[in-house]
């Protein structure tokens, strides 16, 4: 009884009209007013002043509209803030990549569109990317390979060239391309077993019949420019991780085509949360033509 008095008090004390309080509680006038007037009944009290139409709040009401706004103020709140979510305005948009390129190429245009998302990123192999969706410490995964599964949802994106990487004191450095048999028994700084870029690389060594000489693994890209640029080898990048030195050459290979790719995965269960899908509409914008032989 109490509640609806009270939820109709401050509903007019909010609105500064019985008819505007009527309609956001989608009930009649004469209800809001039968409420209000069994609230000051009941206690002998008088919570508006009445000139007319026009209407405003006593001592005692002002009191009581405090008190109003701590039980009805913050529902308003809240639906304010879930409509801002459900209107994309606001949230939060957690982001695991293997690499840093797609996924900050994806984010700034993201963050063009919905500027006041606040959207993180975290970076990884492979396997820390699907933990991080298993586990939703992050919403969307930026992934070198297409991992669809009964319980991923994947999208291709983009794919790249792959760059063999010699140090600038080598004999193939006054190059700009190079046929892979020239790579012939090379020593090669090979990336660990989960990387698509080596990956890419030994496809086509073994197709052209082309055996280099590993000298040891090293799982990241880093590590991979420091050991080439100390000329312990040759080693090979994807062309949008490949940064200046003066120490680095890159070379084209021209008789082979090596690609990484790009795709764009999240959970299948939650592909279609209202922010997931609008990052995938937009990926789906930005998105490469899908070429199956590349």
């Amino acid at each position: 009884m109490y509640q609806k008095w009270l939820e109709a008090f401050h509903q007019v004390a909010t609105q500064g009209s019985f008819t505007r309080a009527a309609e956001q509680l989608n009930v009649g006038q004469p209800t809001i007013s039968t409420h209000v007037s069994n609230l000051e009944g009941r206690f002998g009290v008088e919570l508006f002043h009445r000139r007319g139409r026009s209407i405003s709040l006593t001592a005692a009401g002002e009191t009581l509209y405090a008190i109003t706004h701590n039980l009805y103020g913050h529902e308003q709140e809240a639906i304010s803030f879930l409509t801002a979510v459900r209107d994309l305005e606001v949230g939060e948009l957690n982001l695991s990549a293997v690499g840093p390129y797609d996924v900050m190429e994806l984010l700034a245009a993201y963050k063009e569109r919905r500027p006041r998302l606040k959207c993180s990123v975290r970076l990884g192999v492979i396997d820390d990317v699907l933990a991080d969706l298993d586990d939703f410490r992050a919403d969307i995964g930026v992934v070198g390979r297409d991992c669809a599964s009964e319980t991923v949802h994947s999208m291709f994106y983009n794919q790249h060239d792959v760059l063999v990487i010699v140090n600038s004191a080598h004999r193939l450095a006054r190059h700009r391309t190079i046929r892979l048999r020239e790579l012939q028994g090379e020593k090669m700084v090979v990336r660990m077993t989960n990387s698509t870029t080596q990956e890419a690389f030994d496809r086509a060594a073994r197709k052209a019949g082309v055996a280099v000489e590993p000298v040891f693994e090293i799982e990241s890209r880093e590590g991979l420019r420091e050991a080439i640029i100390r000329g312990l080898g040759i080693g090979v990048i994807s062309r949008t991780e490949f940064a200046q030195h003066p120490l680095l050459h890159a070379l084209d290979v021209e008789d082979a085509d090596m690609h990484t790719r790009a795709f764009i995965v999240c959970l299948k269960a939650r592909r279609n949360r209202p922010l997931i899908r609008d990052f995938f509409e937009l990926a789906e914008e930005l998105a490469a033509p899908w070429d199956a032989h590349a």
